[in-house]
């Protein structure tokens, strides 16, 4: 309590401090339960103060939470003789003057009701360094007495053994302590437990140095703030970038980070930190034009804008009763797939799915196969036969000649180029030329592989390939490099990682760009 005015009042706090801080104790009967039957009986006992009034005794069944109380007078000790058997009590005492005004709680006291319940506790005391540490406590105590921990301050917890009954034991740590010696007691199974520990004897600082680089601006902050510190002061420093800047990554002792905008350590050295802002760049996009016929639907659908350089996904899902027919990509079809991802998209595109319904189609389409060229060769389906019924999955494979080489696909095929196989739906009638010409005196092709700055193409420079064999090139990024894109006789064909020729007939170029980052 606080008081004004006059010294009396003054007296009286002193005074109830006086009383909080002396013991109350269970005196001999709270060993034994009283004469009444089905109750139990304890006798508490305290140190007297002077000037004191008289006392209240306060009890509850929960450590801390009292929720009765009685006032006997100016006495020292008192019995309580309406306790439940077999229940644990918590129990404290004020003292209050001629006024009524009534002092703090008395440190507490447990008894549980109608049972022989005594504690000790070993060791009774500890002391620690100014780094810290871990210990225990063992709790003595008969079966069926329950028994409580806690310590009454931040710096020191208990990891294990907040309460228990009989036996048992209490594990407790100490942190670390960067200022001047400190002590605490603990509350163990009513039982107090004393704990010190030493000042932090350290009185060596470091130095923290904050720089920026780059096109853009923005400002780096400390918390705490300053620039000298105290040995193994923990310390969390965050970049903000200006208004038409971004931030692309830590410099020196906090490159760790990468591009997270806070970097968090402790001073246990000097320590130099930059971090990078780079102007920002007006972001260019692209417009995917996706729609989906009846049957079924496509996600997203409609204009759907992307922003260059980057990837897009689309789900296609038929409805109930429907199957999908096909799905063609800027006017092209890559069969009946569920999803299609567009990656590094540097154009406009279109994305169209149609359906059919299930098990219910009789139509059926004609495919004409034909040859041409200065050289022969074969064209096989699998599976064999030139009517399909609609939406089957068919494979058109070119073989040339031994005095020949496959040229490419024309027609319905055209998308395929030069590889020796096409794929497909019979969505439509479908018309397929393959084209052979005769070997010439040319028995080889250079392809010119070229890797621009961030990344390597193995193998490269020019490279030899026989005619109508293939070459296959890998694509791989430096360390903090990703895969911009790849020019195929200057056709983006996006960021591959490898790439194969196959049935070379010409010349050809592969280029490998890379971009800084990985997104």
């Amino acid at each position: 309590m606080y008081h004004q005015g006059n010294g009396s009042r003054s007296k009286l706090f002193s005074l109830f401090f006086i009383l909080v801080m002396c013991c109350l104790f269970l005196g001999a009967s709270a060993l034994h339960p009283s004469a009444r039957a089905g109750a139990a009986g304890v006798t508490l006992g305290w140190d007297a103060s002077a000037g004191v009034s008289g006392y209240k005794i306060y009890r509850g069944t929960a450590s801390g939470s009292y929720t009765t109380s009685v006032d006997v007078g100016n006495t020292t000790s008192y019995t309580l003789s309406d306790l439940a058997s077999g229940t644990t009590y918590y129990f404290a005492v004020t003292a209050y003057d001629s006024s009524k005004e009534e002092s703090g709680y008395s440190n507490e006291v447990s008894y549980a009701g109608g049972s022989s319940c005594t504690y000790s506790i070993s060791p009774s005391s500890a002391s620690f360094t100014s780094s810290g540490g871990t210990g225990t406590i063992t709790v003595t105590a008969a079966s069926g007495c329950t028994w409580s921990a806690s310590t009454g301050v931040s710096w020191a917890t208990i990891s294990s053994g907040t309460s228990g009954t009989g036996n048992g034991t209490v594990t407790y740590s100490v942190a670390a302590n960067t200022g001047s010696a400190r002590t605490a007691a603990f509350t163990v199974a009513g039982q107090t437990f004393s704990i010190s520990q030493a000042a932090a004897t350290s009185t060596t600082t470091y130095t923290l140095t904050l720089a920026t680089a780059g096109t853009g601006s923005g400002t780096i902050t400390s918390n705490p703030s300053g620039t000298v510190f105290a040995s193994g002061t923990a310390v969390t420093i965050t970049a903000a970038p200006d208004s038409g800047s971004t931030f692309t990554g830590w410099g020196g002792d906090c490159a760790f980070a990468g591009t997270s905008t806070t970097c968090s350590g402790k001073m246990t050295r000097n320590i130099s930190v930059t971090a990078n802002f780079t102007r920002s760049v007006t972001t260019t996009y692209h417009t995917i034009s996706a729609s989906a016929g009846t049957g079924g639907s496509i996600s997203p659908s409609g204009s759907v804008s992307v922003s260059s350089g980057s990837s897009k996904s689309f789900t296609i899902t038929p409805s109930s009763g429907y199957t999908i027919s096909d799905v063609t990509v800027d006017g092209q079809s890559v069969g009946a797939v569920s999803s299609y991802t567009f990656s590094n998209v540097t154009a406009n595109h279109t994305i169209a799915a149609t359906f059919t319904q299930s098990g219910t189609s009789t139509t059926t389409y004609t495919l004409t196969a034909t040859t041409a060229g200065t050289g022969s060769g074969t064209i096989t389906v699998n599976p064999s036969g030139t009517v399909f019924a609609s939406g089957t999955a068919v494979t058109l494979t070119a073989a040339p000649d031994s005095n020949s080489v496959f040229a490419g696909w024309g027609g319905d095929c055209a998308f395929a180029g030069t590889s020796t196989t096409c794929n497909g739906k019979m969505t439509r009638n479908i018309n397929v030329t393959a084209t052979f010409n005769a070997r010439t005196t040319t028995s080889s092709y250079t392809i010119s592989a070229y890797a621009g700055y961030g990344g390597t193409i193995s193998p490269s420079g020019s490279v030899s390939v026989s005619s109508g064999s293939g070459k296959s090139f890998t694509i791989a990024p430096k360390t903090g490099f990703s895969i911009r894109y790849v020019l195929v006789d200057g056709v983006n064909v996006g960021a591959v990682s490898s790439y194969t020729f196959s049935n070379v007939t010409a010349n050809h170029t592969i280029r490998a760009y890379f971009k800084y980052g990985y997104y």
